[in-house]
């Protein structure tokens, strides 16, 4: 085993410089204290974020593919609330509460859809209709009421609704700063990544047993992926996974794909599945590589890969990418709801939000992204479970895939099925009386990074 300096931890690139690109994050010392597990379970903790957090944080509602026409949206739901967000005009995109004013009626049920024109948001309690932007456009019976009852309404309640990368955010805090400067380092980042560029692949979500900051803290370490995900050990590093922090909560961590696992005893070797994995899916030729070790076959899974992207019709983007950029999965947590696992191909993105008043439940939603291909033969994996399509082919131009809403646990797919199946677990004993505390590794820092940002919007 090699020296390991805590500090240090481990470095994905050592020849890299830039930050961005891959270099290793100025050390963040967060302590040692034990993670208290009431903030995991106890109903008052849930009421402060509920007061404190979660109405001042730029929150991940969903994608602007879903945005392309006026009168296009969908919903989004934060905890006890839920939102229309919708494309009110070729170029803005608003967000109100899904709360009819008279009442207190949900006003739109679907998860997506389109108003067409002349068409309103619609109360299908009692009737009253709201024009796309918000603005009030009729009451029924109005001469029934008095004047003063409804002198005072003009139009649904909006919140901030901005944009990044089109991926689209919500706040309910008007006095919030400015989306883009609340994430940070991310946009610098991942400049080169173009989500445009993609086609919404599949989407699931759906009720788990468990707070949602224990749901979202299984995805931010790989520390658990050697005893939880054993399918991943050939074609992935989950030792010497590099940990970086950021202001505001962000953190990232890079993971080495497409080569021997580094805790595999013949590392040298090139087994069958790897070659498989990194080079033959993606349309190269794994004989073109015998002479790499497999400690270096993250050059073949990026050879590979450039490949495809020719054929393909995406290697302008894949030009803005270093090799790094393009094998490996780069995964960032976007403070405080959502992680991307970036590939050059797609993206993965996962949700955590509280449930609407179980503070020992919360709400997992998962959407994929790909890059559509021109090869009609050319089979698709979703980033989900690294599950590999039926039918090949793939281009994007179809239906928009439902939202599935899993009913056991194999339908979340083989990878999240196993954290699905464990997280619940860890939930339970969180409430143990023999149990003090969360006793964290460096290699689970991004939890006591994203925890120290919350205690300060909770004054802590």
């Amino acid at each position: 085993m090699d020296l390991y300096d805590y500090k240090t931890g481990y470095v994905a690139y050592p020849e890299v410089t830039r930050i961005a690109e891959g270099a290793k994050a100025p050390y963040v010392d967060h302590g040692t204290a034990l993670i208290d597990p009431k903030r995991y379970y106890s109903k008052e903790e849930a009421d402060l974020e509920w007061e404190r957090f979660w109405p001042k944080v730029w929150t991940w509602a969903g994608v602007t593919h879903d945005l392309q026409n006026v009168g296009d949206y969908f919903c989004a739901e934060v905890g006890r609330e839920s939102f229309i967000v919708i494309r009110s005009t070729p170029d803005r995109i608003q967000a109100f509460y899904n709360v009819c004013p008279h009442r207190g009626n949900r006003l739109v049920y679907d998860d997506h859809g389109t108003i067409t024109e002349g068409n309103a948001i619609y109360c299908k309690f009692h009737g009253w209709r709201f024009n796309i932007d918000g603005s009030l456009r009729e009451i029924k019976d109005q001469h029934t009421f008095r004047l003063e009852t409804v002198a005072d309404l003009h139009s649904l309640k909006e919140v901030r609704c901005e944009t990044w990368n089109s991926l689209v955010f919500i706040n309910m805090d008007p006095r919030a700063m400015p989306l883009m400067q609340s994430l940070g380092v991310v946009p610098e980042h991942l400049a080169h990544v173009r989500f445009d560029r993609m086609k919404v692949y599949s989407e699931m979500a759906g009720t788990i047993d468990a707070n949602w900051k224990v749901g979202m803290e299984a995805f931010i370490e790989f520390y658990h992926a050697d005893d939880t995900h054993p399918q991943v050990l050939p074609i992935t590093a989950t030792l010497k996974t590099q940990y970086d922090l950021f202001d505001g909560g962000m953190s990232r961590m890079l993971i080495n794909v497409g080569r021997t696992g580094d805790r595999s005893k013949s590392p040298d070797e090139v087994p069958e599945a790897l070659q498989g994995f990194a080079v033959g899916f993606w349309g190269g030729d794994p004989g073109r590589f015998s002479k790499l070790k497999g400690q270096e076959y993250g050059r073949a899974h990026a050879a590979a890969l450039r490949g495809w992207a020719e054929r393909n019709g995406h290697a302008d983007l894949f030009e803005r990418m270093t090799d790094h950029q393009v094998a490996d999965d780069w995964n960032y947590h976007v403070f405080p709801t959502i992680t991307l696992n970036v590939f050059s191909w797609g993206v993965l993105i996962q949700s955590w939000t509280p449930h609407s008043s179980d503070p020992e439940k919360h709400v997992y939603r998962t959407m994929s992204l790909l890059l559509p291909v021109k090869d009609k033969q050319q089979h698709m994996m979703d980033p989900v479970s690294f599950a590999v399509s039926a039918e090949p082919g793939w281009d994007g131009s179809g239906p928009r895939p439902p939202r599935v809403y899993p009913k056991c646990l194999e339908e979340w797919g083989t990878v999240l099925s196993q954290d699905v199946e464990r997280i619940p677990k860890v939930q339970q004993g969180l409430r143990s009386r023999s149990y003090d505390g969360h006793r964290l590794s460096e290699s689970e820092s991004r939890i006591r990074h994203y925890l120290a940002e919350i205690d300060r919007y909770l004054g802590r």
